[in-house]
C-alpha cells in the first residue's frame, strides 16, 4: 500500500459544548453510496470520567470535512453509557469505549440491522466488559443485554462479521478480537503499565451476535523475527475484496513506548501474515507534529472516491503519557484525529 496523503493536523475539533474538553478518536467510517456520503462514527472521550464519553455521529462528503447532524436531540450524540455514574466510580479498569459499528446486511431483523461492539459496565454488581447493541438506524441504540458477554480484561478489541463460509476452529458469524497477555519477564519493566506481561491478541467467536462467545484463542503474538520490546496492542481487521481479511497491527515499543501500525493479511482470519517485511504501514509523523509520538488505527479503512482512508489517532506524546520529544516545545495541537490516503483497492 502507498501512502498518498496524509494530514498534518488533526481534521477535526471538538467544537460542540458537549464534546468541549475531550479528546475525538473515530471509531467507524461507513459508506453510504446511496446518499454519496461517510458516516463517520466517532467518541469524544474525557479523561479520567469514564461515564462521560459519548459516541456521535458526523457526515462527509470527502473524508475530510465533516458536519455534524442533530441526531434528534439537539446533538450528534448516538449513545451514552448504560451505567450511572456510580458504577465507574468503584471500576478500576475501562471506560465507556465504543470500537466498531457495522451495517450487517445479512441481518433479517431490520430493527438489528446496525450493530456495535463496545466496553461499558452496565450494572455495579458486575465488571465491566465487552458489550453489545443494535439500532434500526445506526442512530437508536438498544444493549442486547443488560450485562457485558465477556468480562475478561480488557477493553482493547475490535469485531468483524464473519464470511458466510468462514472455515475456523469454532465456526463463526462474528469474530472479536481482543488483547491478552502472556507473562514475559524479558520485557523492560521501567516504564510499562503491564511489567512483564507482553500484549498479544486473541480471537472469541459466536454463532450468532446475541449467541455465547467462545475463546480466547491466541492467534497473533510476536516471534522471534520482532524486536525483543514489541507487543501488539489492537488489531483492527477489515474484509478485502478477495474475500480474505486485511489487519491493521497497532504494536506497541515497550522500550520508548511509541506505537505504530503494521499491516497484516488473513485468508480466514485466525491464520495472520505479516506484511511489508513487517515495517509500519502508519509510522509516527515528522518531529513537532501532532501524531509524532504515536499513531493508532482502531477504524477500519473504508474505500471512497477511488482512495482507501485511513482514520487515525495521533499523539505527541507516548502511551505512558510523556512526550516523546521531551526536549522540545510541545507541539500544538498535541493529539488528535488525523487522515491517510492509500492507493489499495483491497478494501471490500
Amino acid at each position: 500500500m502507498k501512502t498518498l496523503r496524509r494530514t498534518q493536523r488533526p481534521l477535526v475539533e471538538p467544537d460542540r459544548e458537549w464534546e468541549k474538553g475531550s479528546e475525538l478518536i473515530v471509531v467507524d467510517a461507513i459508506a453510504d453510496e446511496q446518499a454519496g456520503e461517510l458516516l463517520v462514527y466517532y467518541f469524544a472521550r474525557f479523561p479520567g470520567q469514564p461515564h462521560a464519553n459519548i459516541l456521535c455521529l458526523a457526515r462527509s462528503t470527502d473524508g475530510y470535512t465533516w458536519t455534524k447532524p442533530d441526531c434528534g436531540d439537539g446533538t450528534n450524540i448516538v449513545m451514552r453509557s448504560s451505567g450511572d455514574e456510580a458504577c465507574w466510580r468503584s471500576n478500576t479498569w475501562g471506560e465507556f469505549m465504543p470500537v466498531t459499528v457495522l451495517k450487517d446486511e445479512r441481518e433479517a431483523n431490520p430493527e438489528r440491522r446496525w450493530k456495535t461492539l463496545y466496553w461499558d459496565r452496565p450494572n455495579a454488581t458486575m465488571p465491566s466488559g465487552i458489550c453489545l447493541a443494535t439500532s434500526a438506524d445506526g442512530r437508536r441504540w438498544k444493549p442486547r443485554f443488560p450485562q457485558p458477554v465477556i468480562t475478561s480484561m480488557n477493553d482493547a478489541m475490535s469485531m468483524i462479521a464473519a464470511p458466510v463460509d468462514a472455515r475456523s476452529p469454532f465456526g463463526g458469524a462474528f469474530f472479536i478480537y481482543q488483547q491478552t497477555w502472556k507473562y514475559n519477564a524479558r520485557l523492560s519493566t521501567a516504564r510499562d503499565s503491564l511489567a512483564g506481561c507482553h500484549r498479544r491478541i486473541s480471537i472469541w467467536t459466536s454463532s450468532s451476535f446475541g449467541g455465547h462467545w467462545i475463546g480466547p484463542v491466541t492467534i497473533l503474538e510476536p516471534d522471534d523475527e520482532d524486536e525483543p520490546d514489541v507487543q501488539f496492542y489492537w488489531l483492527t481487521p477489515f474484509k478485502r475484496t478477495d474475500g480474505g481479511y486485511g489487519g491493521l497491527l497497532n504494536c506497541h515499543h515497550t522500550n520508548d513506548q511509541t506505537m505504530d501500525v503494521q499491516l497484516v493479511s488473513s485468508q480466514d482470519g485466525w491464520t495472520w501474515k505479516r506484511e511489508n517485511a513487517r515495517k509500519p504501514l502508519l509510522g509516527l509523523g515528522p518531529q513537532g507534529r501532532f501524531d509524532s509520538g504515536s499513531v493508532i488505527a482502531t477504524a477500519r479503512p473504508v474505500r471512497w472516491r477511488n482512495k482507501t482512508l485511513l482514520y487515525y489517532r495521533g499523539y505527541a506524546t507516548v502511551h505512558d503519557g510523556q512526550l516523546h520529544e521531551p526536549d522540545l516545545p510541545p507541539p500544538n495541537p498535541a493529539l488528535g484525529v488525523g487522515l491517510a490516503e492509500f492507493d489499495d483497492e483491497l478494501v471490500a
